[in-house]
C-alpha cells in the first residue's frame, strides 16, 4: 500500500528533529516531503543574496542533518522527496545560475545521506516556448552528473503563471510537453535520471483532466504534490475542501485522481503539500487537522490498492 506523507514546512524544527518526527508520526504519517528549499528562499535567489547554508561542504551538510537522520530511524519515518529552492535560473546572471546547479548537487548528496530517492527541481517558464525549452534543457543537462553521482531522481513539476490577475499556463503544464522533457532528458542521460512530480493543485487551476494527465504520464510519474483549491488561486488546502453548486460538485475530481493512480499501478508515496491548512487553523488544532489529512491519504491508498 502507498505510504502517506506531508511536507515538513510548518511543523518541522531544525532545533528539535526528534520532537518533530515524534509529532508527525503521531499524526499518522509514514514519510515526509522535506522542505530543504527554506534554506534559500526564492526572493533571495532573485536578488542575488545567496545564503551561506549551501556553501558548506557536503560533509558539513550531512553532519548538520545527522540528528534528523537519527530521528527518522528512531520513529521509522522516511523522506520520500525533497523540494529544491526555486527559481533555479535567473536571466543574465550566470553566477547565480551556476550556484544553483551546485545547490542541487549538494541537495542530492543530502538526499543520499538521508535515504531520499527524489528531489523536485522546478522548470523555468519564459516569454517564448523556444527560450523556455533552451533554458530548461541547458539547466537540466548540468544537473545530470550530480544526480548520477548520488543516485537521486530529479523530478520536474507542472507549473502555472499569472498575467494581469489571471492564471496562465507555465512550463510542463501540458502533459505532452512534460512527457517530452522527461523522455528527452533520460535519453541524453542514458538512464532514468528524470521523473515527474504531479502537482494536483496546479493542474486543477488550469482545468486539466486529471485522469488523462496521470494516465498519459504513466510510469514517468514519480512523486505527487496533493492539495486542493477553488480553481482560481493556489491555496494548498486539503482535498475535498472546495465545492460548487451548494457543495454537490467538487472543484477537483478526486475520484478521477484515485482511479488514474490505480490504473497506472502507481507505487509511489501520497504526499500532501498542504502547508496553508496549518496556517488556517490555530496551532492547538494542528494534530487534528494533520490526522484528517493522513486519514485522507490512507483512504486514497486503499482505493488505489483495491
Amino acid at each position: 500500500m502507498n505510504k502517506v506523507g506531508v511536507q515538513s514546512g510548518p511543523w518541522y524544527s531544525d532545533n528539535d528533529p526528534d520532537g518533530s518526527l515524534a509529532f508527525i508520526k503521531s499524526c499518522g504519517f509514514e514519510t515526509i516531503d522535506f522542505n530543504i528549499d527554506t534554506k534559500l528562499p526564492g526572493d533571495k535567489i532573485k536578488n542575488g543574496e545567496l545564503t551561506a547554508f549551501f556553501s558548506q561542504t557536503v560533509e558539513e551538510l550531512c553532519e548538520y542533518y545527522r540528528p534528523l537522520k537519527e530521528a527518522l530511524s528512531k520513529y521509522d519515518v522516511t523522506i520520500s522527496q525533497m523540494h529544491a529552492p526555486f527559481p533555479l535560473f535567473i536571466k543574465d546572471n550566470e553566477e547565480v545560475n551556476d550556484y544553483m546547479i551546485m545547490v542541487v548537487e549538494k541537495i542530492c548528496a543530502v538526499c543520499q545521506y538521508l535515504g531520499c530517492p527524489a528531489v523536485v527541481v522546478h522548470p523555468i517558464t519564459r516569454s517564448t516556448k523556444e527560450k523556455e525549452i533552451e533554458t530548461n534543457l541547458t539547466m537540466y543537462r548540468k544537473m545530470i552528473p550530480g544526480a548520477k553521482k548520488y543516485g537521486v531522481k530529479l523530478c520536474l513539476e507542472n507549473l502555472f503563471g499569472t498575467y494581469k490577475g489571471r492564471i496562465i499556463e507555465g512550463a510542463c503544464s501540458e502533459v505532452t510537453e512534460a512527457c517530452w522533457y522527461i523522455d528527452t532528458l533520460n535519453e541524453e542521460a542514458g538512464e532514468e535520471i528524470f521523473g515527474f512530480c504531479l502537482d494536483v493543485g496546479h493542474a486543477n487551476l488550469l482545468g486539466r483532466n486529471i485522469y488523462q494527465y496521470i494516465t498519459k504520464l504513466g510510469k514517468r510519474l514519480t512523486i505527487l504534490h496533493i492539495h486542493d483549491n477553488n480553481g482560481q488561486s493556489d491555496l494548498h488546502m486539503m482535498p475535498y475542501t472546495y465545492t460548487s453548486n451548494w457543495g454537490k460538485d467538487l472543484i477537483c475530481n478526486w475520484d478521477a485522481f484515485v482511479d488514474a493512480l490505480h490504473d497506472i499501478g502507481y507505487e509511489g508515496t501520497l504526499c500532501f503539500e498542504t502547508f496553508r491548512v496549518l496556517g488556517a487553523f490555530p496551532k492547538e488544532l494542528w494534530p487534528e487537522a494533520l490526522k484528517l489529512i493522513s486519514a485522507t491519504g490512507r483512504h486514497f491508498a486503499r482505493r488505489i490498492d483495491a
